[in-house]
Order: C-alpha cells, then sequence, then structure tokens
C-alpha cells in the first residue's frame, strides 16, 4: 500500500507543488517514510522480527514454545492484549485447533497469496 500511495505521489508530482499548498510535513521525509513501508516486512517473530524486547516472544522462547498457539494459557494470556486487538489471533487459535497447525499454515499462505488484508479487519471494528 505504501509503494501504491508512493507511485500516486510521483505519477501526480505532487512534489513539484505541495510545498506552496502546506508547510504541515516534510514532503521529503514523507517519502523516506513511504519508501520505508514499501521496503519492510514483518519477518515474523521466529525469524527476528518485530521488537527485540517482546515480552511474547520470550515468554515462548522462556516455554520452550515456537508460539503462542501452542501455550495452554493462551486465551486468558495478558500478554497478548495487543494482538488480541489487532489481529483474529482468537479466530486462529480455534481454527488451529480445528484443522492443526500446519494445515492452518497452508491456509494462511493461500490467503496471502490472495492479498488478504487485516486493515479490512482494523476498519470492521
Amino acid at each position: 500500500m505504501a509503494d501504491a500511495l508512493r507511485r500516486f505521489v510521483e505519477a501526480y508530482r505532487y512534489g513539484e507543488w505541495i510545498g506552496y499548498v502546506t508547510q504541515d510535513f516534510d514532503f521529503r521525509n514523507f517519502l523516506n517514510g513511504l519508501g520505508w513501508f514499501s521496503r519492510s516486512g514483518c519477518k515474523g517473530c521466529l525469524n527476528g522480527g518485530g521488537m527485540p524486547n517482546c515480552e511474547v516472544r520470550t515468554c515462548c522462547r522462556g516455554k520452550g514454545l515456537d508460539n503462542c498457539y501452542f501455550c495452554e494459557d493462551f486465551l486468558k494470556c495478558a500478554k497478548l492484549a495487543y494482538q488480541k486487538e489487532t489481529y483474529k489471533i482468537e479466530e486462529n487459535y480455534v481454527r488451529i485447533k480445528q484443522v492443526g497447525y500446519e494445515q492452518w499454515l497452508k491456509e494462511q499462505e493461500s490467503k496471502s497469496k490472495e492479498n488478504f488484508d487485516n486493515i479490512q479487519y482494523l476498519e470492521k471494528k
């Protein structure tokens, strides 16, 4: 999405005239930010993505788990408040229990290829 916005801004040549309309933000920094978002992508917790001091990852490692979905305290874990608010992790948990973790991963890969958009989920909240 950041890449599409960057292309839009460049195609309409906002950089040539935006400074005459507003001084509310630095356009170069805006483009740099879009570039950063375009190039970045979360590698996932298990691959070192996310915040280095993530208490959820630290907890999983401490318990010898690959991820939270394998924890018996998953549904009542207070450490997952952000994830529960931002992602469909409780729905994922239920689905994992139904079909197993490996099948769930395959389903997630399919969703990813179909351009699944978590933003739609957040907008509905």
